[in-house]
């Protein structure tokens, strides 16, 4: 998926905007659009997965604290873990998003 935004962006690296018409320029938009809403949701998707390994793994820890069972502070360990790891690739799409919203407000102010 990151692939396919990032030759997105590279299409609007490309794109001269003095040139393009209105109608190119709504067509573009409403592409613009389509993306930042299905990266939108790809975020909130991320950020709940995120919200759900770091609660498993402060239940894991607590356990862990409480019971001093190893097995439980490997749980603890890998949800952290997957959570950086899921952490990393929201960072990425984030970025990928805020470089599509600054091309939205190039076509905005044609």
């Amino acid at each position: 998926m990151e692939k396919r935004f990032r030759d997105y962006l590279k299409h609007f690296e490309k794109l001269d905007y003095d040139i393009l018409s209105d109608e190119e320029i709504r067509d573009e938009r409403g592409n613009l659009e389509l993306k930042t809403a299905i990266l939108h949701r790809e975020l909130i998707r991320l950020l709940v997965i995120i919200i759900g390994l770091i609660i498993c793994a402060s239940i894991f820890f607590s356990a862990a604290l409480t019971s001093g069972n190893l097995i439980c502070y490997v749980l603890a360990a890998i949800a952290a873990v997957f959570s950086a790891y899921t952490s990393s690739s929201y960072k990425g799409i984030n970025s990928v998003l805020r470089q599509l919203e600054g091309y939205a407000d190039k076509l905005t102010i044609r």
